[in-house]
Formats: structure tokens, sequence, C-alpha cells
């Protein structure tokens, strides 16, 4: 190897390619992502920046372990390039978008966090000129990183500044100063060790709601679960602590707040795409005939009780930055996904925020006075499965995805293939699609009875098992 082609692939290692996502950058801390990638990043990110007349940008940062070290190699790189910094600390996703967006200093915004993935990930959202960088836009950050060198015109400019400011309170005042919330609630919060805990702690204590907390004080190594409630086994404590405590219900958080799925009162877990039916008909009685957003993994009755509440249903591809261009472009006053974003537009801001999602739950109650479970025992009963995971290795999964694509059939059904494969059938639907968060195929069923969900899972079986080889230990 010469020494040119030498230098590409030491550079190529440095800046792996898998960790640039769909809609975020996300991988290994250490191994993949670490100071010296931060510091590139800053420096890329900090080109970008230079270009426009805006020379300042706020940057938060998760609960992980690795996220302090990658903060301030990031900030180096950032003020390198001219920046000035304003450093939020360990703060939520949604505190960071709400910078951005009520701040008045700043329209870019960088979070250090992986969201849900385990303690031992770490990654980056990006948000430029109040715009999420997504797809194409990340990748074109990859040949800079690579290069290592900042614009000619940033490199002749004064290192950037750095100044620490406390968004939390402006973030938590803003919250109970829009919201009406006619009676007090008792509710568990499961923090899962990370951000979210302590800030929701605070918001439903000034809210007048008696909130237990449970994980909510900060390990970095989320000794307890795993930040992802959407995987059932990470709410069987909440479960069990909301029976105990005969609270009303339980919310529990992600590992950077932008996602909620909530527990009621009887211990039942309430799917985020449950929650948008409750939402979508409470939004449309303000804004009838709206577009209401939902991506390809949510229930079918979410699209039919939007439709009878007079809006139009809205079907996108999974991933927080395609629903909120979604409903950004379509200016939709709502939109939600399965794994527990929810995006409100109306009284908020149109990005995603699992804290005030469960706030204008708390608000419908009041109105509609009933419990969680009277409002979830009114809905259309279903069969449904959890999101099921099949792990594939990472620089495999998008190409069996598009083998699956092209080799499945599935006679008489109605199939979708706005991201991976939906299969409608008149009394189900099943669904495998590529995750963009993690090295896994995601599935995940819903039928009106029993037998309607047995014959989906025979056909996805029937299907899938020539490509597959243990489709049977999944479905």
């Amino acid at each position: 190897m010469d020494l040119v082609k030498e230098r590409q692939h030491i550079r190529s290692a440095d800046i792996p390619e898998l960790v640039f996502r769909d809609y975020d950058i996300r991988g290994l801390a250490d191994s993949e992502i670490n100071s010296h990638f931060a510091r590139r990043l800053g420096q890329a990110l900090g080109a970008l920046i230079g270009e426009t007349a805006e020379h300042s940008v706020y940057v938060g940062r998760d609960a992980r372990l690795s996220s302090t070290g990658l903060a301030a190699a990031l900030k180096e790189g950032l003020m390198a390039c001219g920046c000035n910094v304003i450093d939020l600390g360990e703060v939520t996703t949604p505190a960071l978008n709400f910078a951005v967006h009520h701040g008045g200093q700043s329209g870019n915004g960088i979070m250090v966090t992986a969201s849900h993935n385990p303690a031992t990930y770490n990654g980056f959202k990006i948000i430029l000129q109040h715009q999420v960088i997504s797809g194409e836009m990340l990748q074109q950050l990859i040949p800079t990183m690579r290069d290592g060198k900042p614009h000619s015109n940033q490199q002749a400019r004064n290192s950037g500044s750095l100044v620490e400011t406390d968004i939390v309170s402006q973030y938590v005042d803003h919250i109970v100063n829009i919201s009406n919330l006619s009676r007090t609630f008792k509710l568990v919060i499961d923090g899962a060790n990370s951000v979210p805990g302590p800030i929701a702690t605070q918001l439903f204590d000034r809210l007048g709601c008696l909130a237990f907390p449970l994980y909510c004080d900060i390990d970095g190594s989320f000794p307890n679960h795993s930040p992802n409630p959407a995987d059932e086994k990470n709410l069987v404590d909440l479960q069990r602590h909301v029976t105990e405590q005969q609270a009303e219900l339980g919310l529990a958080f992600d590992g950077d707040g932008d996602r909620v799925v909530v527990i009621t009162g009887r211990g039942r877990i309430v799917w985020p795409d449950q929650l948008m039916m409750i939402f979508a008909r409470d939004v449309l009685a303000q804004h009838p005939g709206a577009d209401i957003v939902f991506d390809v993994k949510s229930s079918s009755r979410l699209a039919d009780i939007i439709r009878h509440h007079g809006g139009n249903p809205v079907m996108c591809k999974t991933g927080h930055a395609h629903v909120r261009k979604q409903v950004h472009d379509n200016n939709s006053p709502l939109g939600g996904e399965f794994s527990g974003h929810i995006f409100f537009n109306d009284r908020w801001r149109g990005f995603d925020d699992g804290l005030y999602a469960a706030v204008r739950l708390l608000e419908i109650l009041c109105e509609r006075q009933q419990t969680l479970d009277q409002v979830i025992d009114e809905l259309e009963t279903s069969v449904s499965t959890a999101e099921i995971l099949l792990p594939v290795r990472e620089d495999e999964k998008f190409e069996l995805m598009r083998t699956l694509s092209a080799g499945c059939q599935f006679p008489q059904a109605h199939i979708i293939c706005l991201d991976g494969l939906r299969v409608e059938y008149p009394t189900a639907w099943g669904l495998i699609r590529a995750s963009n968060t993690s090295a896994n195929l995601t599935l995940r069923f819903e039928a009106d009875d029993e037998q309607a969900m047995a014959e989906i899972k025979t056909a996805f079986r029937r299907e899938l098992s020539p490509f597959i080889n243990n489709i049977k230990e999944y479905i």
C-alpha cells in the first residue's frame, strides 16, 4: 500500500461511514465514535456554520459516561473554526430544541446522545438553521471530516468563544405557563438513570403533581435497564411501581427525553400509536381537516380514528427526522411514531418531546374527566405485537431488506414500500424494515383477532424463510 492510499485508509477507519445513519450519527463509543471523531465533526460543522451569517451554536449532552469527553472535543472543533459555543451542559434533546426555537441566540444545535441505545453507544443529533440534518446532508460531512482541514475562510478567523447557560429553567417555565391542568395527578416517573428523570420530576412538581421518581438519579451506565421504553422488559419495574403506589399513570422516557411510553393505573402499556389516537381526536377538534402524520409501524386503527374525526392520515417513513419534516412540510398540527416520538405543532414548535407529550395527555384527561384506563377502554381493540428485533449485521441489513423486497410475494395483499415492506390484508398487516438505529431488521404485526394474527405471521414466515433461516425463532 503506497503512502497516499495508507493515509486514505487511516482516515476512513477514523471516520467510519456506517455511523452516519439516516437521521443522526450513532455508533459504539470509543471504537467508532471517540474524541478524534467528535473534534473532526466539530470542525466540519463549524465550516458549514461559518458560511452563514450566524456563527453561534448550542451544544448539549446526555448522561452517558462518554458524553462529557465527546462534547468537549466537539466544542474544541467548533471553536477552532470560529464558532461561538453556547454550552447547555447535561440536558434533554427537547431542551436543546427549545433553546434553538426560543433561546434567541442561535438556530443551530448539536446534541451528544445515542438516545435509546445501550450505554456503550453514543452519537450526535444535529440542527442547522432550525433544520434537522439527516440523510444525504449527513453523508456530505464524511469527506470534510476525513480531510480534517477547516475551510480557508474559517482558518483566517479568531477562535470562537464558549459560554454556559441554563436552558432547563426556561424550558420548564415555558411548559408550565402554556399548560392547563385543572387537577393534580399521582405519577411514577422512570427516568432510566438519564437526563429526563430530574427534569421531568421538576416539571411535574411545578405542575402540582405528586411525582414518584424511579431511576431518576443520573448514572450513565444505565444500571437498572437500558433507556429504551419501546422494549417491554424495560417497563416491568414501572408497571409494578405504578400499581404498588396506586398511581394514576407511569411515564417512561428514553435516554434523551424525546420519547415517552405511558403506563395506565392498572399497569397496562399504552403504546405511542394509541397515544396518537387520543391526541389526534383532541387536536382535530381544534384543527378540523388537518393532516395527522404517523410512521409505517403505527396501528391501522390510528388512520381510522383520524378519518373518523375529520382528519387526513399521512403515513411516512419511520424516523424522528422524517416525521418532523413531514409535519413541517404538511403544516400538520400533530405527528408521531410508534417508538414514542410525538410532535405537537399547534401550541408547541413541531419537535418531539416526551415530557411535553405527557403534559398534553394530562390536559386531555382533565378535560374528559376520565382515567387513562377509561380512555383506552373506549378505543377499538386489536391484537398486536410490540416491535420485534431480528439481529442482522450492520453492513448487511439494507442489502438483505432489498433482497426481501424483490423476492417476497404476498398474493392479494396491499403492499406499501415506503419503508421496508408493510403488507396489508383486510384483517391484518405486518411490517419488516431495516432499523436505522441498530443492527436489526424490525417486524411488527397487528390483526383483528388471534386467528388473523396467526395467519399474517404464517404468511411472513413462508415468504421470509428462504432468505432468513431462523425466522421461526422470532415470529
